[in-house]
């Protein structure tokens, strides 16, 4: 295992996250198909923010000619050496103890493997991992996922719970009597095979559904981890993130209305900036 220093990080997964993670079938089969249709015989993989490392040992697995994991919380890195001898790739896998948006990687690479994916790209720095890898990359090097796609829509949104007013954080849940009160509109897409600029800064038009309140939107995402092979929604993977509005605004149905929203990538869902005014 190569250590190196420590730099901070604003988030980190917990182990009942990483697990909770691992055990999504649906997410980490979907990788694994991903995996097994962009790793080629002889390829260097980087696997960033590998978590249990369960998708370097796939790429191992795959005849990978070596992965590097690179995970920077070092509970995880143990358990990363470990899996990869218990499944005979121990000799093909590299561990490094590092935050992946700085790391230094010994030699060129092939594929990059990053799952640091949240709904709007809230909390984790894939970009900035992304971003920071590029100058390890060949001219032909593939990254799994190449694609993320964001949307949004206009809600009015269930605000009591237990008899208490809870509209002071985001949620990553919808309730039974949250109401799309808009149209859906795809507001930010990150092509993560060219250099991507840190941060959203759009406008985008939604039509009003209804004559009633918006005082949140709902954020989706979707990530192309092939050009064949994408992942929505999942147990763990891109749940809808419902962001309350710091100013309500009063629908007309029919009426046309701008979402102004910026925020830099991997920020807190509580930094977003979005206002919403009626289209002139």
């Amino acid at each position: 295992m190569i250590r190196m220093k420590k730099t901070s990080t604003d988030v980190q997964f917990t182990p009942y996250e990483i697990s909770f993670c691992l055990y999504d079938i649906e997410r980490t089969s979907l990788w694994k198909q991903a995996i097994e249709d962009v790793v080629k015989k002889g390829d260097i993989v980087v696997d960033a923010g590998a978590g249990t490392g369960i998708l370097g040992v796939f790429a191992a697995l795959d005849e990978a000619k070596h992965v590097y994991s690179i995970e920077l919380q070092p509970r995880f890195c143990r358990l990363i050496k470990n899996l990869a001898d218990k499944n005979g790739v121990g000799n093909k896998l590299t561990v490094i103890n590092a935050d992946a948006s700085t790391v230094e990687i010994p030699g060129k690479i092939d594929v990059v493997i990053c799952e640091l994916l949240c709904t709007g790209q809230f909390f984790e720095p894939e970009v900035q991992v992304i971003n920071h890898l590029r100058k390890f990359f060949k001219p032909t090097t593939r990254i799994i996922p190449n694609k993320i796609e964001s949307h949004i829509q206009l809600l009015d949104a269930h605000e009591i719970i237990y008899g208490v007013r809870i509209d002071t954080d985001s949620r990553s849940i919808l309730m039974a009597d949250d109401e799309p009160v808009s149209t859906t509109e795809l507001y930010n897409v990150i092509d993560l095979t060219k250099p991507v600029k840190p941060y959203v800064d759009t406008v985008v038009t939604v039509r009003a559904r209804k004559t009633r309140i918006a005082d949140a939107v709902v954020i989706t995402s979707r990530a192309n981890l092939t050009d064949s092979i994408v992942t929505k929604q999942t147990k763990f993977l891109y749940n809808p993130e419902i962001i309350y509005l710091k100013k309500p605004v009063n629908l007309i149905k029919g009426k046309l209305y701008e979402v102004h929203i910026k925020y830099p990538y991997g920020c807190d869902t509580l930094d977003a900036e979005i206002v919403i005014r009626p289209k002139k």
